[in-house]
């Protein structure tokens, strides 16, 4: 008679068993959400970095068509009128009403010696009209015209963007057009008073990994490449420039640490806060002998964030001074 061998009994898996098979059912759920989460970033991501290059060669399309025929210097007669609504917005006055310009010296009641006098008003930095007068410059106005928040623009290497002006959180996640956008915007410390020429200009942007914004700025770093395209160009609404960087450093925004800068001394018209601020940044700079600098001279910093929330990258550059020559920097 043929021998059948029994059956196992059969027995449900054992409760270590069913936990891993869970476990391993929900690490491939997981997996396959976190997949799907990163697939529509990139595709935003995408989306808006499009949207970006979309937004400033529209920009570039306007700035580029036939100018406008020039406001003679007569039609301005004060810097007030000249800061009308049709090419200022009210968020712009409103910023320049509330100056970062140190207030007047009050005069004293009783009369001062000459000398003393003297040494006061030295401490402070003049006011400085624009030379030529208070005029727009076409390309800028143009742009206003179809974009209120545009304020000028910079082009340096492969950077040539819109610079715009609201306040300083607004361009953080706008593009140049106010539209939402994830690179934000190169966009002017709501601080800044264009009525006469600043004396520091502060701008900012993100650290862009597509190198949009200022996402490319980490290359000055690099002593040969910074030396290369140490000349740049920044117009405002007001006055067009040509800058030279003079130092290039990651600093410290905490009082104490010692890399620190005050950026509120660089803003500063007082002479010695702002020598003692300048001195602090060119000695921390990563590079030499690019460009010699004076609390007198027009300063203009681009700033972007690096991995640390309290340290920023600083290019600081000056404008050229009056008849200096390009080739001697």
């Amino acid at each position: 008679m043929p021998y059948y061998p029994s059956r196992p009994e059969e027995h449900p898996p054992d409760p270590p068993q069913r936990r891993r098979t869970l476990l391993r059912r929900v690490l491939l759920c997981a997996s396959f959400l976190l997949i799907a989460y990163g697939v529509v970033r990139l595709i935003n991501y995408g989306a808006d970095l499009l949207s970006l290059r979309r937004t400033t060669e529209a920009l570039r399309e306007i700035a580029a068509e036939p100018a406008f025929t020039e406001i003679p210097d007569s039609a301005v007669e004060s810097p007030a009128e000249a800061v009308s609504a049709e090419t200022v917005s009210p968020e712009v006055i409103s910023s320049q009403a509330v100056s970062a310009q140190d207030p007047p010296v009050p005069a004293s009641s009783s009369p001062a010696p000459a000398a003393v006098e003297e040494q006061v008003l030295s401490d402070k930095l003049p006011a400085v009209e624009y030379p030529g007068g208070f005029s727009l410059v076409p390309r800028i106005q143009k742009l206003r015209k179809k974009n209120e928040y545009v304020i000028g623009w910079i082009t340096m290497d492969d950077l040539d963007e819109p610079v715009v002006l609201k306040d300083n959180s607004f361009f953080l996640n706008h593009d140049a057009a106010g539209n939402r956008n994830g690179n934000g915007a190169i966009f002017m410390d709501e601080d800044t008073s264009l009525l006469t020429r600043p004396y520091s200009v502060f701008l900012y942007g993100h650290n862009m990994k597509t190198g949009a914004m200022f996402g490319n700025l980490r290359k000055y770093e690099d002593f040969a490449y910074c030396y290369r395209h140490r000349l740049f160009s920044f117009d405002t609404l007001y006055e067009e420039g040509r800058y030279v960087i003079f130092a290039v450093e990651t600093i410290s925004l905490t009082p104490g640490m010692g890399r620190y800068v005050s950026l509120t001394d660089l803003q500063s018209s007082d002479r010695a806060l702002r020598k003692q601020a300048l001195n602090s940044l060119v000695n921390l700079s990563l590079h030499r002998g690019l460009a010699d600098v004076n609390e007198e001279d027009q300063l203009l910093l681009l700033i972007t964030c690096v991995g640390d929330d309290n340290e920023r990258l600083i290019i600081a550059a000056r404008r050229l001074r009056e008849n200096e020559q390009t080739v001697s920097i």
